[in-house]
């Protein structure tokens, strides 16, 4: 099976998680002290995900993702499966104490709109 990629990095064993939701929240205005519902907002695309690094490049590799993180410009995340989606790289979290050989981790990107922004 291929790997998942984002922009220059490749994962070099794919994540244990991958998940896409698409999230709408509810508008409201308030008038006169009132509040009126008034549409859902836009719609925002949302793929998270978790896995370890392991081996003798286990630490280098989560190196490597975090410096594409301090990026902000957005990029191609390209899922062996799911195909591209064009993201920001939203958040990235070490969830362990890094091993010499095992670093655990998370991740979420934001798709952006078809103009390159993120929704509000």
């Amino acid at each position: 099976m291929d790997k998942l990629s984002y922009k220059t990095f490749v994962w070099p064993q794919n994540p244990e998680s991958y998940r896409e939701e698409w999230l709408r929240e509810p508008q409201y205005k308030t008038v006169d002290g009132e509040v009126f519902y008034t549409g859902m907002g836009p719609v925002r695309h949302i793929v998270t995900g978790s896995g370890c690094f392991w081996g003798k490049t286990a630490i280098e590799d989560f190196q490597r993702l975090a410096a594409l993180f301090a990026e902000d410009e957005p990029g191609n995340l390209q899922h062996p499966l799911m195909g591209i989606r064009y993201c920001y790289f939203t958040d990235l979290e070490l969830v362990q104490e890094p091993e010499e050989e095992r670093v655990r981790y998370n991740f979420t990107f934001t798709v952006a709109l078809s103009n390159g922004e993120v929704p509000k």
